[in-house]
């Protein structure tokens, strides 16, 4: 072994060492001061959370509502720094703001909103090149950690080296990009790895799947800051960083060359440019980096585990950027270690505009409850069956007053100044029944009164049949008005099975049962409803002859 190879080697050898030790560090929380990576149960300390930003049951609405208007109002708020500010066109005069020009008039605090179930901050404002307005989120919090590639080699001179992100493992798997990526050391073409529609990011990147949000993202192909950014930093002698830019960088474009390996090579290089066109894509380090393009605060940039960014070193091959759990940076580390991943996206503000609305409202659900004996009503019925009710948003109407057992049809009506503002039910109306976007029908079943009984005999070795408890049958329900439950037995054995009693000599089974069509039944788990019933044969008086003494 030659003594280069021997120093590359270990080098490489250390880098990756490095690199793993950074992605398995984490951060402890007891002092907050040190770091405030953003947490679900921490946020509201340093930052507005504006809420769920989607509709509850956006995919399955008919009016094409996918965004919480209420919510985005607040955020628009939050971007202008004026309460009476809440429409779009409030915001599209803004121009461009940083997160720090965003902090700034919100009490030096950050934005975070959840989309997709996931918690995002605000880190830029701006228009795309089609003259949309635009914001940046990021990914706030999460605890997936992804190789940003699956090897690691120093040499440029690869068809595929290992440090361009638009051919990277972590784009396509860890993004569910589902690009071609260099599978291998070596490799002269790209491994398929399709999209998966179960990905934490499927509707983030998938515009096929259910309640897809690709229609309302904007790629980095459309924004101008991406294509020419250009991450020169003094720290770092001033070279050029891979994988800022998708195009050509502005300004002084000083890449690392050494004779041996020339920096500019990598933008050459077949899919460099590829991520342009992604709906989520990795943060460079030109963008994350404090007083960045975004001028991100510390929480922003920190987290509890380090994170991947897509600009690789500047003047190594296998090496990539991370931030640091505490939000400062660290270049040359290596891309075979597992660390997180925090896309980043641009949302677009007049797409989500034209496609907000109010939330709707839960379509009713069938009810069931057991007969009291009075007037019934939703009153009446378990909290957990309706969930979906809401007294101060929808009138209801059954199609007659419900009491006795059976199935009530009721009219669930979204309340009129309600109508007015555009709210409508979650999910497609049946209009052959009468439904409409504002109308629901649900069922109300009132089912029998379950009471307790005991069976017995009497005095006379009768079948009889008693309550267990006498208030369990209403006082408004008589056997005078016909309300009240009728007992009687049917009788079973020996080949016999009829309602009448028996006349043959034998032991039989006598089963109480309820007679007349009314509002109880027999719980059978809580009565004793069977009693053995037996013919005994009759005694009768020894005849007599006449005359006989």
């Amino acid at each position: 072994m030659s003594r280069r190879y021997g120093l590359i080697t270990g080098l490489s050898a250390a880098v990756v060492t490095v690199a793993v030790l950074l992605c398995l560090c984490f951060v402890s929380f007891n002092n907050i001061n040190d770091v405030f990576a953003f947490r679900d149960d921490n946020i509201a300390e340093g930052a507005v959370d504006i809420g769920d930003i989607l509709l509850e049951g956006y995919a399955d609405r008919t009016d094409g509502k996918v965004f919480n208007e209420d919510a985005m109002a607040v955020l628009y708020e939050k971007l202008t720094g004026d309460s009476t500010k809440t429409d779009i066109s409030d915001v599209d005069a803004l121009g461009t703001l940083s997160a720090a020009d965003i902090r700034s008039k919100n009490g030096n605090k950050d934005i975070v909103l959840t989309m997709d179930g996931q918690k995002w901050t605000v880190t830029y404002f701006t228009k795309d090149k089609s003259g949309n307005t635009i914001v940046t989120l990021w990914l706030a919090t999460g605890n997936d950690r992804v190789l940003w590639n699956k090897w690691s080699n120093a040499s440029i001179d690869m068809t595929y080296p290992c440090n361009v992100y638009g051919t990277s493992y972590i784009r396509s798997y860890g993004l569910n990009i589902g690009s071609d990526y260099v599978e291998s050391e070596g490799a002269t073409s790209l491994t398929k790895l399709p999209q998966s529609s179960t990905h934490k990011f499927a509707r983030l990147t998938m515009p096929s799947v259910k309640g897809s949000l690709t229609d309302f993202l904007v790629t980095p192909a459309g924004v101008e800051y991406q294509e020419t950014q250009n991450a020169s930093l003094s720290a770092l002698s001033g070279y050029a960083m891979p994988n800022e830019a998708w195009g050509t960088p502005s300004g002084t474009v000083k890449w690392f060359n050494n004779g041996k390996i020339d920096m500019s090579d990598i933008t050459t290089k077949a899919g460099y440019d590829a991520w342009k066109d992604d709906y989520i894509w990795l943060p460079s380090l030109g963008e994350a980096i404090q007083d960045g393009i975004w001028a991100l605060s510390v929480s922003q940039r920190s987290s509890i585990y380090t994170t991947f960014l897509r600009t690789s070193d500047i003047s190594g091959v296998e090496g990539t950027t991370l931030l640091i759990a505490n939000g400062s940076y660290t270049p040359g580390s290596s891309p075979v270690a597992k660390c997180l991943t925090r896309p980043a996206l641009h949302l677009n503000l007049d797409s989500v505009a034209q496609h907000s609305g109010k939330p709707a409202l839960n379509e009713p659900t069938d009810v069931t409850v057991e007969y009291k004996g009075t007037k019934l009503s939703l009153d009446d019925v378990a909290d957990e069956q309706k969930a979906w009710y809401n007294s101060e948003r929808l009138n209801i109407t059954p199609d007659k007053d419900i009491k006795d057992a059976g199935t009530y049809k009721v009219k669930a009506e979204i309340k009129a100044e309600l109508v007015a503002e555009g709210v409508t039910f979650i999910g497609t109306p049946d209009t052959a029944a009468g439904e409409s976007d504002t109308v629901r029908y649900f069922n109300f079943t009132v089912t029998k009164k379950k009471i307790g009984i005991t069976a017995a005999l009497d005095s006379g070795g009768l079948p009889t049949v008693t309550l267990k408890n006498a208030g369990d049958v209403y006082s408004g329900d008589t056997a005078a008005n016909g309300r009240a439950p009728s007992f009687g037995f049917t009788y079973t054995g020996n080949g016999y099975n009829s309602d009448t009693p028996p006349t043959a000599v034998g032991t039989y089974t006598a089963t109480a049962k309820i007679t007349n069509e009314c509002n109880y039944q027999i719980d059978t788990s809580n009565s004793t409803i069977s009693v053995p019933y037996k013919v005994d044969k009759k005694s009768v008086a020894k005849p007599v002859l006449s005359g006989q003494v």
